[in-house]
């Protein structure tokens, strides 16, 4: 298995600059996986329409000024590394927020992994909150479900977890972590380098990962108005600090909105 990470666009929210420098440029980080002949990815970030019409993710997102450029979707990044888009096979979603499922449509043959309760609130949202932060556009297509709930009886490094899932190599686990939303996970992959855990939105920024400090003030508040259960969040945020002391030396994580992150991983400043 090879892993590739794909920056899905890149989100300039006005005025970040000023109250949340930390999110001022933020990317949607998604893998893109290379399973034999076949692809699978975590996460699509926006869509090709998304792109051709931001008012589809909600006036909130325009607002926050979401991307524009068609080719920083999954489709067009991988038509550009040489694949076919047939190729993709599987998507495993962190949960179904706009930035993180946008690009489901432009793949709708692939079957759509992602935890019950999350599907079943996206498809009816139960809240005011919900039913801005799903958009109905992003599923229109009837994607093809297969949801998870059961956590198997072995653990993943001391965390429970959903293992040998049917249709997915064993190397894949998802890793419950709701909070930012009901039904938000982590996808965790292995390859030769080692484990990988994509966190989704459990946290924006690696500083929220240094023990004993606090994370900036403005990703502190964008974190209360952005979880739907604050209190749970911060305890998945907990859990992913202490994943990182007792086991770094096996497993890496990765957040989808991490732009320190990104510049690392690519040596590119974001911000230019």
């Amino acid at each position: 298995m090879r892993i590739h990470i794909l920056n899905c666009g890149t989100i300039r929210p006005r005025g970040a600059r000023i109250f949340v420098p930390d999110m001022s440029v933020t990317p949607c980080l998604c893998l893109l996986i290379e399973d034999g002949d076949r692809l699978l990815l975590v996460d699509t970030g926006f869509g090709m329409m998304d792109m051709e019409d931001p008012y589809r993710t909600g006036y909130s997102n325009v607002l926050l000024n979401h991307p524009r450029d068609k080719e920083q979707t999954a489709l067009r990044q991988i038509k550009v590394m040489g694949f076919n888009p047939s190729q993709v096979t599987d998507i495993i979603c962190t949960h179904l927020d706009r930035d993180h499922a946008g690009g489901l449509p432009d793949f709708p043959k692939a079957k759509v992994h992602v935890m019950r309760i999350e599907r079943d609130s996206a498809l009816d949202p139960p809240t005011l909150k919900e039913r801005e932060r799903y958009r109905k556009y992003h599923f229109s297509h009837k994607p093809k479900w297969v949801t998870h709930e059961a956590t198997s009886s072995q653990d993943w490094f001391g965390m429970e977890c959903i293992k040998e899932i049917d249709g997915l190599p064993p190397e894949i686990v998802l890793i419950p972590l709701p909070g930012h939303t009901r039904g938000h996970c982590g996808v965790a992959v292995k390859d030769a380098k080692g484990w990988l855990l994509h966190c989704g939105d459990a946290y924006y920024t690696s500083k929220e990962l240094a023990e004993g400090k606090k994370a900036p003030l403005g990703v502190r508040c964008f974190r209360s108005i952005a979880h739907i259960n604050h209190a749970a969040a911060m305890f998945q945020l907990d859990r992913i600090r202490t994943l990182l002391r007792e086991q770094g030396d096996q497993v890496a994580t990765i957040a989808s909105h991490d732009w320190t992150e990104y510049s690392r991983r690519f040596s590119e400043n974001i911000n230019s």
